[in-house]
């Protein structure tokens, strides 16, 4: 019985002769697909095994063409998709904003994210220096013109899309192209004095005043804070469990230690939560589980009350993302190890670390007296060891 192909066919081709009688040939054909489109080719043998083999051949031929032809045919879109796969299995932080980015056209949005529409039909042969070039130009041509950090944030997502195909195997990018990115300003170095953290911190209603307060001491950043449950903290062991994605990364959870205002604010702040729901019981509200809580509610945001808590305070310019700077400070100015100030603050690489380390005048000049003592030292060493004092 005659082998079956099939993606291809060995046959004998018919015809007629001259008498009109239905012959067909003592060679074989073979016939399989290429690009879709059907190939017909004569063996030139009459053994059907050769003719077989020859069509193994062809086929594989083909097939390694179709691969080679791959990168021709992906586009851009494709590409973000494959990031966007990589980055929910990863569980990253940023994936809202990536798919806020990259979002597909569905029954919930009427038009692509801003990369997709604007990359998305691309060939990613054709993205090329050019081609960034022209995106750059465009996004600092829009009013109001974005900020520099955001246009390289953008550019930085769709060369990580490029890399990501550059992986795959077969490889669906063949070249990732130089992307040149922006100046961007160099990081804020803003800090709040202990004097300025409690003048904030007596102009702010109670909600926002214990969020100052944690982020004061330990560093967290606001969104952690609002996160925070009542049942995560535990007075008795003086700590606060952040237990945010421990489920999803399956990393162990983080404690904040509390220490300085913090207890005495955290009891205070506990007291007035459970005074506010038992009175919004009586109005039919749900009980509000986090800590950072307005009437039985959650607080998404407070940049109002502090903003014009900074101006009451005499410091119109404090972000509240400068307390985790301030934090770190204070940590290592306070004798921390850099090992034991990144473990509180949540840092997990030495670069951004030393970006939010921002060593001050005083500690600067402990520094610059400890090395003086030290070449003192050294001088003595010296003077000791010849008999003789060198000038000075």
């Amino acid at each position: 019985m005659k082998k079956k192909i099939t993606r291809g066919s060995v046959f004998q081709r018919p015809y007629r002769n001259r008498s009109g009688e239905l012959k067909r040939t003592k060679r074989w054909y073979v016939k399989y697909y290429a690009n879709g489109k059907p190939v017909v080719l004569p063996t030139e043998t009459e053994d059907y095994d050769e003719a077989l083999t020859f069509l193994r051949k062809r086929m594989a031929a083909a097939d390694e063409q179709k691969i080679s032809d791959l990168p021709e045919r992906v586009t851009m879109g494709q590409l973000f998709d494959l990031l966007l796969s990589w980055y929910r299995r990863q569980g990253r932080r940023t994936t809202y904003d990536l798919e806020c980015l990259m979002r597909p056209v569905d029954k919930d949005h009427e038009r692509p994210g801003p990369l997709r529409e604007y990359f998305g039909l691309m060939k990613a042969r054709a993205v090329g220096s050019a081609a960034i070039s022209q995106y750059t130009s465009t996004r600092l041509a829009e009013k109001p013109r974005p900020a520099n950090g955001t246009v390289n944030k953008a550019l930085a997502y769709v060369r990580r899309a490029m890399k990501l195909g550059a992986l795959q195997d077969p490889p669906l990018v063949l070249r990732v192209p130089p992307f040149e990115m922006l100046p961007e300003a160099e990081p804020r170095n803003g800090l709040i004095t202990h004097d300025m953290y409690r003048a904030v911190r007596d102009h702010l209603p109670g909600y926002a005043r214990i969020a100052l307060v944690i982020g004061y001491h330990t560093g967290a950043r606001k969104g952690a804070i609002l996160k925070i449950r009542r049942e995560w903290i535990d007075l008795k062991k003086g700590r606060i469990e952040l237990a945010l994605r421990s489920a999803e990364n399956k990393r162990a959870p983080r404690f904040l230690p509390i220490y300085g205002d913090m207890a005495a604010e955290l009891n205070l702040a506990l007291s007035v939560i459970d005074e506010d729901n038992r009175k919004a019981a009586k109005h039919r509200r749900p009980e509000c589980p986090l800590l950072v809580q307005r009437n039985g509610r959650p607080v998404h945001d407070f940049e109002k009350v502090w903003t014009s808590a900074c101006k009451l305070a005499g410091a119109p310019a404090a972000l509240f993302h400068d307390l985790r700077r301030t934090a770190l400070t204070n940590m290592i100015e306070a004798g921390l190890s850099e090992k034991e100030a990144m473990e509180i603050s949540g840092h997990r690489t030495r670069a951004v670390f030393d970006r939010y380390h921002i060593v001050s005048e005083r500690r600067l000049r402990e520094m610059a007296g400890k090395m003086e003592a030290h070449l003192k030292t050294k001088e003595s060493a010296t003077v000791s060891d010849s008999g003789v004092r060198r000038p000075s």
